[in-house]
């Protein structure tokens, strides 16, 4: 009969044990929390507008955005009109940033912020979105809005 050595006894007394450890509840399931459906509710009417040869963006903000640090704009280019994809995945790319310590506001209102986009070329639809940023650059999306530019 074959010897079997200490070491392989403790290694095959061990296996079981430790699957049986690895198995089982670690800790109850926990939602995640859904940021973007937060920040999205921090924007309200949101629009695109022509002014002369840009797109002026305004809106309200709700004072819950006030904690974050910056709101990153983003545009993105989907066509002209008749040659427009509008269920085609978007590319943003970043335009501009506003500071919520130095932010320009429409009027008198301080809750109404503007953006001014002049880097825009007539007869194309453009989709602008909004980034609400942290402290530590963690952005969440907001609201949409979109522009034929003619």
């Amino acid at each position: 009969m074959k010897k079997v050595s200490v070491n392989y006894k403790i290694i095959l007394f061990f296996i079981p044990i430790a699957a049986v450890l690895a198995c089982g509840l670690k800790g109850n399931p926990v939602m995640l929390k859904n940021v973007s459906g937060n920040e999205q509710q921090m924007v309200r009417n949101l629009k695109a507008e022509a002014s002369g040869d840009a797109v002026v963006l305004t809106w309200n903000v709700h004072a819950d955005a006030w904690g974050n640090n910056y709101i990153a704009v983003e545009r993105s280019e989907w066509g002209t009109r008749g040659n427009e994809c509008k269920d085609c995945p978007r590319t943003y790319e970043g335009i501009g940033q506003i500071s919520l310590n130095e932010r320009q506001t429409a009027g008198k209102d301080p809750g109404r912020l503007v953006y001014l986009d002049k880097k825009v070329n007539r007869g194309k639809i453009y989709s602008y979105r909004l980034l609400f940023c942290n402290q530590a650059d963690v952005c969440s999306e907001s609201a949409v809005a979109e522009i034929n530019f003619k």
